[in-house]
């Protein structure tokens, strides 16, 4: 078992490791989106039989989010599209409503229905450090990435002084 959960983290780094580097300081999405996936392997304590038949399933449930959040953008758009226009009636922008809230919905339903399935995978704890998860995940990157704003901005204050 050990071997699996091995072989999986070294096909994670190594499809990490095989990208270019990005040509900006920061890292790039495929590896931030590696970063999350290994430190939610690290948090829930997975066996090698769940990372085999979660994080898939953790996968689809993103994408299923990825593609309802990238239809709520070309809403977003079609909406300045027609404010650039002008003359907005009532019925137009009530027709956007509609469609912006049935996006949220949707939205809300997937995470309900995954969170719903989590006992078929996950043990209790696993469950509740799963639901707490995201929002330490994010809270974590955004004190590392204001860290290294900090950073950048003193070496940049070194630099103007040589």
């Amino acid at each position: 078992m050990r071997i699996k959960m091995v072989f999986l983290i070294l096909t994670l780094a190594g499809t990490t490791m095989g990208q270019p580097p990005p040509m900006d300081v920061g890292m790039s999405p495929k590896n931030m989106e590696a970063v999350r996936i290994w430190k939610l392997t690290e948090v829930l304590e997975l066996s090698e039989d769940q990372v085999l038949t979660f994080l898939p399933l953790v996968q689809i449930h993103e994408r299923e989010l990825k593609k309802v959040q990238k239809e709520i953008v070309v809403l977003a758009k079609e909406t300045h599209v027609l404010l650039e226009k002008g003359d907005v009636s009532q019925k137009e922008v009530d027709k956007y409503i509609k469609m912006y809230t049935g996006k949220q919905n949707e939205i809300h339903k997937i995470k309900n229905n995954f969170v719903k399935s989590l006992p078929e995978y996950l043990t209790p704890s696993q469950q509740l450090r799963y639901l707490s998860f995201e929002t330490q995940f994010r809270s974590g990157l955004r004190e590392y990435m204001k860290n290294e704003r900090r950073g950048m901005r003193q070496h940049k204050s070194r630099d103007k002084k040589n």
